[in-house]
């Protein structure tokens, strides 16, 4: 939590543990294999709290989809795991490991969890996709990243009135590009994805003048 993962060594975790290095070796044979049990719980936590909305058959597929987006998008900075405090504590430090695996893991969240909901959707006339669901969930988890992606790069780079016109400009794209994959009406896309409170999400951060 205080140096970051990169600086941080066996010998050092070993230390403050109270184990010898051998003993927390026996445990886990890398400091990576450490960090990679911290994401598969931090997976499972996602998971727990998703299959309560997973389950509930009183909503449609598409209003199940769009809590557990939230879900994955809000997790990770509420006090789940050990991951959700380092990225509050160090949000800004670009750990590229930790990013790898959370990105592994959030890409098994939609093949796991909304793929079925998809297969699920177009069964009931929800929508009328070709595509296998659970490919089409994986791109939706890469729009979804590219959408991020981008909505930071609006925010680092240009001014509050032009960065509102590109951001507007990225959903509007988003929504069209999810309505065609789906085949689906764009206020249904629009629902799915939570535009209108996404605007005026970003519509705060902007009038506050900060990411």
């Amino acid at each position: 939590m205080r140096q970051g993962y990169e600086k941080t060594s066996m010998q050092q975790i070993a230390g403050h543990s109270g184990l010898t290095k051998g003993a927390l070796y026996h445990h886990f044979d890398s400091k990576e294999s450490l960090l990679e049990r911290m994401c598969a719980d931090h997976y499972q936590a996602l998971v727990n709290a998703a299959l309560p909305v997973l389950k509930d058959t009183v909503l449609s597929c598409f209003s199940r989809i769009r809590r557990i987006i939230d879900l994955a998008r809000g997790m990770g900075m509420t006090n789940v795991s050990f991951v959700s405090e380092y990225l509050k504590v160090r949000g800004d430090e670009s750990c590229v490991m930790l990013k790898e695996r959370l990105r592994k893991y959030d890409k098994k969240l939609y093949a796991d969890l909304i793929g079925p909901l998809l297969k699920e959707a177009k069964e009931k006339g929800e929508c009328n996709f070709l595509s296998s669901p659970e490919v089409l969930a994986l791109f939706i988890h890469q729009l979804d990243q590219g959408v991020y992606e981008e909505i930071n790069r609006a925010f680092g780079e240009h001014s509050k009135s032009e960065a509102e016109k590109r951001i507007i400009e990225i959903m509007k794209s988003y929504v069209y590009v999810l309505s065609r994959m789906l085949n689906t009406r764009t206020e249904e896309a629009a629902k799915l994805i939570g535009l209108e409170e996404s605007m005026f999400l970003y519509g705060e951060l902007l009038r506050a003048g900060g990411k």
